[in-house]
């Protein structure tokens, strides 16, 4: 090749590559304006996948279900298993690490503890059914109440759960088909989106490296998980999340969501400085006190746990408590040496304690 050639060749690339980020680029801001036929898209790709590797396929859905805490699936069914049994459910490309903390501490009260693992970069409604359908398992294993502690989508998938008309998962728990919900605890989940949801490609390549080092992974499992469908129901104004934020909350299952917040403010802090600014400032200081306290209201609810607002996971009607941490921290530690404890723990607990 010579010298002339070899220029040609490199600016032939450059074009070539700049092109294909100018295409995807373009096709993000389409899909921008048409969420749901993205969505539709990522599903049909699944599908094609899915019939095209029926073995892998198959391989994956394995992976998935609700397990006892520490045991294999196939647990049996005379287990002598504690009464108060609490069902974990993670998050969108969490790979198995959020309840390091939480779980030995519920087992530590002598508490069942069972964990659910879910195709979670499906359509949360399809999460939604999957779970639905492995507590009619649970039921047939003799466990008729339970508490569901979810981390972020999961608390979606749960409340979508409960609350579908398809489903219709309170009236089948009457029937005694599934087992009964005394409780729905939610940590850092989006009840209102976010907007962060658009990144979930580093979250999924985490998820699936993580997988394949432990041996539970699959080269196709970040399309046989989902195809990111999830991606879209998270979005802030979704239709998914429009649909569900329109229902009334389940019937007898009592609820609490609880927030991280990075901010050094928090409510209670934030309202102690207000009350006793109000005793202590001037007259003329008091004009200014709604706009301050606007100020750092907004400032420690914008901030959220660095994914999630604190005003995302807020509901009309359903307790709300804070925690300082990010979205895993306040659930979990980094390194599994470490002997802190993640501030949502303690509430988790003491929550579960009243039940």
């Amino acid at each position: 090749m010579s010298k002339k050639e070899k220029p040609i060749k490199k600016r032939r690339w450059l074009v070539s590559i700049g092109l294909v980020a100018v295409f995807w680029a373009g096709l993000a801001i389409v899909f921008d304006f048409l969420p749901e036929e993205e969505k539709e898209l990522r599903r049909g790709l699944r599908n094609a996948v899915e019939e095209t590797f029926p073995q892998q396929a198959a391989e994956v859905a394995r992976s998935f279900g609700l397990t006892y805490y520490g045991e294999d699936s196939t647990a049996s069914l005379q287990m002598n298993l504690p009464v108060f049994s609490v069902v974990l459910i993670h998050g969108l490309d969490d790979p198995g690490k959020v309840w390091m903390n939480l779980a030995p501490a519920l087992i530590r009260l002598n508490m069942s503890v069972w964990q659910m693992h879910y195709p979670n970069d499906q359509p949360i409604v399809d999460s939604a059914r999957f779970f639905y359908n492995e507590l009619r398992g649970l039921k047939q294993r003799g466990i008729s109440q339970i508490t569901i502690v979810a981390h972020s989508m999961g608390g979606l998938a749960s409340r979508e759960m409960l609350t579908s008309p398809q489903i219709a998962y309170i009236e089948k728990s009457r029937a005694g088909d599934v087992p009964k919900v005394a409780g729905l605890i939610m940590v850092g989940t989006p009840n209102h989106g976010s907007e962060l949801a658009r990144f979930r490609i580093l979250g999924e390549i985490r998820e699936q490296f993580v997988n394949l080092v432990e041996g539970r992974g699959h080269i196709l499992g970040g399309i046989l998980d989902g195809a990111g469908e999830a991606k879209i129901d998270l979005l802030p104004e979704s239709q998914f999340l429009q649909t569900l934020n329109r229902r009334p909350h389940p019937k007898g299952v009592k609820m609490l969501s609880i927030a991280g917040e990075l901010s050094p403010w928090n409510e209670r802090g934030i309202q102690r400085f207000l009350d006793s600014a109000r005793e202590t400032a001037p007259v003329a200081a008091k004009k200014l006190q709604p706009n301050l306290e606007a100020f750092l209201k907004s400032m420690s609810n914008g901030l959220g746990d660095g994914l999630v607002t604190v005003e995302s996971t807020r509901l009309k009607g359903i307790e709300h408590r804070m925690v300082h941490g990010t979205h895993l921290s306040m659930i979990r530690n980094i390194s599994v040496e470490s002997s802190r404890m993640p501030p949502a723990v303690p509430l988790v607990i003491e929550y579960l304690e009243q039940m």
